[in-house]
């Protein structure tokens, strides 16, 4: 038994449920520059739009296998902010729209089969809605009717695409749309519940299975980037559904398709294995000593004096 093997084994004991993640892709215009545009006259410059598009959904794939060669059960991808479709112009609102294609196409569709994924599509009911380009309602409605017409199977593997979500448009479909019964149903099941944490997970599930089509565990964990130094949120569905509970958040300070095997892997380590400074009782008693309460307290003073250590400024590109 080879090392991923035993790693993807420990990882499905350790989360019987199916280890869930959410990777938040940021920074794929940079990557495509850094990668393939450094030597050339203009590097900021992307010739070819449909080829950007293809080396990235390639990288896509590449973190998306290691995911599941490392244990893990269901993906979600933030892949494009509603803010895409207008916020850079139409020129690359209309180049995103054509890319849509890309996750349905014959190349895509032999990768779902091989890895035995159920891909879904979640967030497009605003593109089909209010897009404001004819093409890209139409590509939205092309991805809704390719989901109704998949093969779903019991026990696949999950990958959600999270499109141009907007999570409050979404819960207001639900109460738009809803029949008095399952009004009364949501109702019924919040009114008795036994604690907070009951009323969490049942919205959680109900709601879930209303904006994803089909139930997921609560998400572990969140990859992003802090390539801009600026922290940022952008699964926005998932996170508006979790309320950020449980979710621990990882950042790399490059952008998400530079991640590599190895660090996904350690990642996933850290999220399960390892055992954090953690107390879920009134205080740490037990757990500090003298010599490490002073230790940690001069380093929280030397970060303290030093307004650099905090996390979060912009980070400036220089020669």
């Amino acid at each position: 038994m080879n090392d991923n093997l035993m790693f993807a084994t420990r990882i499905r004991e350790r989360f019987p449920e199916g280890l869930t993640g959410l990777f938040a892709i940021g920074g794929t215009r940079t990557s495509h520059i850094l990668e393939n545009n450094r030597y050339t006259d203009q590097p900021g410059k992307i010739e070819d739009f449909s080829s950007y598009s293809q080396s990235s959904l390639q990288q896509y794939k590449n973190l998306i296998n290691s995911f599941f060669d490392l244990g893990g059960q269901n993906l979600v991808i933030s892949a494009l902010s509603f803010r895409s479709f207008f916020e850079r112009g139409t020129e690359y609102g209309d180049l995103v729209t054509q890319e849509l294609a890309r996750l349905i196409d014959d190349r895509i569709l032999s990768f779902y089969q091989e890895w035995g994924v159920d891909p879904y599509f979640v967030g497009l009911d605003t593109l089909r809605d209010f897009a404001p380009q004819p093409a890209t309602r139409q590509a939205a409605t092309r991805l809704l009717e390719f989901q109704k017409n998949w093969p779903y199977r019991e026990g696949n593997r999950k990958l959600i695409w999270e499109i141009a979500s907007i999570p409050l448009y979404t819960l207001w479909r639900f109460f738009e749309e809803a029949t008095s019964e399952q009004r009364a149903e949501l109702r019924e099941q919040v009114q008795h519940s036994e604690g907070l944490d009951q009323v969490q997970s049942r919205l959680y599930a109900y709601f879930c299975k209303y904006a994803l089509g089909v139930s997921l565990p609560t998400p572990h964990f969140y990859l992003g980037t802090n390539k801009s130094g600026d922290l940022k949120l952008r699964s926005p569905l998932m996170t508006a559904l979790t309320a950020g509970e449980y979710l621990r958040l990882y950042y790399t300070p490059y952008p998400s398709l530079f991640v590599r095997h190895e660090t996904l892997k350690a990642i996933l380590d850290d999220l399960a294995f390892n055992k954090r400074f953690y107390s879920n009782k009134t205080d740490y008693k037990g757990q500090f000593t003298s010599e490490l309460a002073q230790k940690e307290y001069e380093r929280v003073i030397s970060l303290a004096s030093n307004p650099a250590s905090v996390v979060g400024y912009t980070r400036s590109v220089t020669e």
